[in-house]
């Protein structure tokens, strides 16, 4: 059983625009199949339609067409059910500011159900799993903005939910923060079999924690697959960067002489960059004949596209012209 499975997902609004209704579709015949236990981040520009999809797979909102399951719950038919099954941190998430922290904690537990003597322990074991013990039983107005970042995403957590929803975890949190909250969805991913669903715009972070990765414009999904899959739509444009300890015009020369296509020359770093066809079959062949001629080789290093660059121009090549009712989206 797939944790989200979701079929030709698609969402509509009738909107006015200018003084006429016009029509949007925010999420436009969505399929995903997300595993147990997946780290699955869905990257777009603002207005993409991540939010929205979000909102369709908790049962926030329901689908104008098609529909999704989560645990194999419908989320039509059995809404109640599937959103005891999930936690949510919106992009600005709420809390109860004159609140304390415990206090928030406790309400939301209670909300979905825990039994009372399960609440006290399940909130200390996220107060301390987040780091929050000084700041317990202080109102939740009071703290910083990381920090409420971070009790918002434990209040999420509270009724330790099988499938995860985060819409831009780490927003507003420091590093050191940032790594906590990281290596805390690795480990529950990894260890209890959790699923999360993340939507965000940090690129580094999508890559270091995903599993896979879904970019989504317009409402459609232009491009699924794991960060090394990604990647590879761009493999021709790998670079092939040679490092020296001393920079001679002679080193260029060898490249061209042998018609390298050069990509990049940095004198003041001493490198040179080439393309190459058959990276794995070429790479030692080049290396072993520097080394015949004696040039003072100081490093050798593939440099692959960054899934920023891919995304990039995956989301600019999508933003072509399009007909009227389209651009009203």
């Amino acid at each position: 059983m797939l944790a989200v499975e979701a079929r030709g997902l698609t969402k509509d609004y009738d909107i006015k625009k200018d003084g006429q209704r016009a029509h949007l579709r925010a999420v436009d015949n969505l399929d995903l199949a997300i595993n147990k236990s997946e780290i699955y981040s869905l990257l777009g520009p603002n207005g993409a339609g991540k939010t929205t999809t979000t909102r369709l797979l908790t049962s926030i909102l329901q689908p104008s067409v098609g529909g999704a399951k989560i645990l194999g719950y419908d989320i039509v038919e059995d809404a109640s059910t599937v959103r005891s099954n999930v936690g949510l941190l919106t992009e600005t998430p709420a809390l109860y500011e004159r609140l304390t922290v415990r206090q928030n904690l406790e309400f939301i537990a209670r909300l979905y159900d825990i039994p009372k003597e399960d609440i006290k322990p399940r909130v200390e074991e996220l107060v301390d799993l987040f780091d929050l013990s000084d700041k317990i039983d202080l109102p939740s107005g009071s703290l910083s903005k990381g920090m409420r970042q971070k009790v918002a995403i434990a209040r999420a957590m509270i009724h330790d939910p099988p499938v995860i929803f985060l819409d831009e975890p780490t927003a507003s949190l420091a590093p050191e923060s940032a790594k906590i909250v990281r290596e805390q969805i690795m480990k529950l991913s990894k260890l209890e079999a959790r699923t999360f669903f993340i939507c965000t715009h940090n690129l580094f972070e999508a890559e270091r924690l995903s599993s896979r990765v879904g970019i989504i414009n317009h409402g459609k999904l232009i491009a699924e697959g794991s960060p090394e899959q990604l990647r590879d739509l761009r493999k021709d444009e790998t670079m092939t960067v040679f490092r020296f300890s001393v920079w001679d015009d002679v080193i260029q020369n060898f490249f061209q002489e042998r018609h390298y296509e050069v990509l990049e020359i940095k004198p003041e770093r001493k490198s040179i960059s080439i393309f190459i066809n058959d990276i794995e079959k070429e790479t030692p062949t080049i290396i072993e004949e520097l080394i015949k001629q004696n040039f003072p080789m100081f490093e050798v290093r593939h440099e692959y596209p960054t899934l920023e660059r891919i995304y990039l121009d995956l989301v600019q090549s999508e933003n072509l012209p399009r007909n009227q009712e389209e651009e009203s989206s």
